[in-house]
């Protein structure tokens, strides 16, 4: 003899609450790599902070100092692209790999900003353009000096540009207004380079800087208008504007990305919550309230 089973039936958990649950789940995951990211970006400087203030002691000045790193980059490792990344290939290698594995003139002007940056010196890359096709083809870096100046540095080619009687470096806008700096800089170096030296391989037609930027505002219609805008303000400062940190590092980038999906996780939660909570009748409101739910 059978009895059938009393008792209440199973409930299904609502959808809605699965939902909630899911992206309460995902806004932790997210929150918690981006902790992750930033940690490891500390712990990558501090590596960074120790190299610099060995290669370059305090005490000296900064222009002593950009010249130190530039040639403790220029020495370091190889010249060929680094094929490492950080979580996407676009992103590149960050500072670290490059430190590890060498890398071409935008790894090799990433880790130079990277350095300067953890000894407190203002930096920059800056992107060289080819005269007849406008193509980014080169990369250096301008660092602020002493006297709030400036100087252009190129850890590839180990190159800068000292100015005549010893009175400081060309900068970057001296650079693009004129170009008879840079063809008399490679005359003067070229006559005692090495055979071997990098520097007898530079091409004068593409790396050159006439139309030199640190952010190529010809890239699309945002960059253009966007330098409409900053032209207006800052005049020719515009071509030195430094870059977002965040775009020469990786592992900053991944972090502020994945911080960004997780507020919107945090957000579509409330926006969920908030409209079960305005199709349910006042009845049940009220009884909820008075449940302490």
């Amino acid at each position: 003899m059978t009895f059938p089973l009393t008792g209440p039936k199973p409930t299904r958990r609502p959808k809605r609450h699965s939902f909630r649950r899911g992206l309460r789940t995902a806004a932790f995951v997210a929150f918690a790599l981006a902790a992750c990211c930033v940690v490891s970006y500390c712990l990558d400087g501090e590596k960074l902070r120790r190299i610099a203030e060995h290669a370059a002691p305090s005490g000296e000045l900064p222009s002593r100092r950009v010249l130190a790193l530039a040639d403790w980059v220029y020495h370091h490792e190889g010249f060929r692209e680094n094929d490492r990344y950080f979580v996407l290939p676009r992103l590149r290698a960050t500072p670290a790999q490059v430190l590890a594995g060498g890398g071409d003139c935008a790894d090799k002007s990433r880790l130079l900003t990277a350095l300067l940056r953890e000894i407190g010196i203002a930096s920059t890359m800056v992107m060289c353009f080819d005269r007849r096709s406008g193509a980014p083809t080169h990369t250096v870096v301008e660092a602020q000096i002493e006297n709030g100046s400036y100087m252009v540095v190129d850890p590839v080619y180990r190159l800068w540009f000292p100015r005549p009687h010893g009175q400081g470096y060309f900068h970057l806008l001296d650079l693009r207004n004129d170009p008879t700096i840079l063809e008399r800089r490679l005359d003067d170096l070229l006559v005692v380079a090495p055979r071997r030296s990098p520097l007898r391989s530079y091409n004068p037609e593409s790396a050159v800087y006439d139309h030199a930027a640190s952010i190529n505002w010809d890239k699309n219609v945002v960059t253009r208008l966007l330098y409409d805008r900053l032209h207006v303000r800052y005049g020719n400062d515009v071509y030195r504007l430094p870059r977002p940190v965040i775009l020469e590092e990786p592992k900053l980038f991944v972090a502020a990305a994945l911080t960004g999906l997780g507020c919107v996780c945090v957000a579509s939660t409330v926006i969920v919550r908030g409209s079960k909570s305005r199709r349910e009748s006042p009845t049940e409101l009220r009884s909820k309230f008075a449940c302490g739910l």
